[in-house]
């Protein structure tokens, strides 16, 4: 189990390839299921928490260690298409027949795994601050000031206020050892349209999504204009979306601010609901 990647009570379900999965689970008073997923659960908590007012919420650790039979043409390991079979395979062995899907970066490809492979499954997906990317990239800030500048310059610019370096501190020390996970080069293959064998393949499908998708981004989240184009094409090809750009948020948002994080989606969800009376 990967306990120390979840802040409170951790659970663990063995899936049927023998693979165990460390999640979390809130709101068990709650007859409707919300599941997002991450790679861990710490200083995005309070959005849990949020959500599991309204749902029974699942947070699900997307782990990057280990074994998996979804492979990359290199051999390498298809962290994505990993994140989605195991999400659903989990959904599938607790009985959970549909469910609402938030995911905030990296954790929004499991969502697009789910529109592509069982969008019977989705009643709706919050896609927050990550959309396939289909054009060219426009910049690469997060990246430069990462590698040039180190993790805590990038931290200065992912979040607003100061208090969310000291959580992002401490979530980083209790993290302990479960922090190497995160090196490496294995989140290159994580992004949404790595999904499809080709991005000609998933412009298609998305031209044609039938479940209900919400794009979020925060105005000054800087990997919000290095994708800057993919961002607003998503706008004009996924049907029926809902898009907004919220001003003065960076992209660590569920630090600076959970409970519009939470109120976004809630709202969106309702939409939704009053769309299919």
């Amino acid at each position: 189990m990967e306990t120390k990647k979840i802040k409170g009570e951790a659970k663990c379900l063995k899936l049927d390839n023998g693979v165990e999965v460390t999640y979390c689970e809130r709101g068990q008073q709650n007859s409707e299921v919300l599941i997002t997923g991450a790679f861990y659960f710490h200083t995005v908590m309070p959005v849990v928490e949020g959500l599991a007012k309204r749902f029974h919420v699942y947070g699900i650790v997307m782990r990057i260690s280990g074994d998996s039979d979804q492979r990359n043409p290199d051999g390498s390991i298809h962290w994505g298409n990993t994140w989605g079979t195991e999400i659903y395979e989990f959904a599938h062995r607790m009985g959970i027949e549909q469910f609402h899907y938030w995911g905030k970066c990296h954790g929004t490809a499991p969502g697009w795994w789910l529109v592509k492979n069982h969008p019977e499954m989705l009643i709706d997906f919050g896609s927050f601050y990550m959309a396939p990317h289909l054009k060219p990239q426009n910049s690469n800030v997060w990246f430069d000031t990462q590698h040039h500048k180190g993790p805590w310059a990038l931290m200065s610019v992912a979040m607003r206020k100061k208090s969310g370096l000291f959580k992002k501190m401490q979530e980083l020390a209790s993290l302990g050892s479960a922090r190497k996970d995160m090196d490496g080069g294995a989140l290159k293959y994580a992004f949404p349209e790595t999904l499809w064998e080709n991005l000609e393949d998933c412009e298609k499908d998305m031209r044609k999504v039938s479940v209900p998708v919400y794009f979020m981004f925060g105005s000054e989240d800087v990997l919000f204009h290095d994708h800057y184009d993919s961002n607003m094409y998503a706008k004009e090809i996924v049907p029926g979306c809902k898009f907004k750009v919220l001003e003065g948020e960076r992209h660590l948002m569920e630090l600076d601010n959970p409970k519009r994080v939470v109120s976004e989606e809630l709202e969106f969800i309702d939409e939704v609901r009053k769309d299919h009376e």
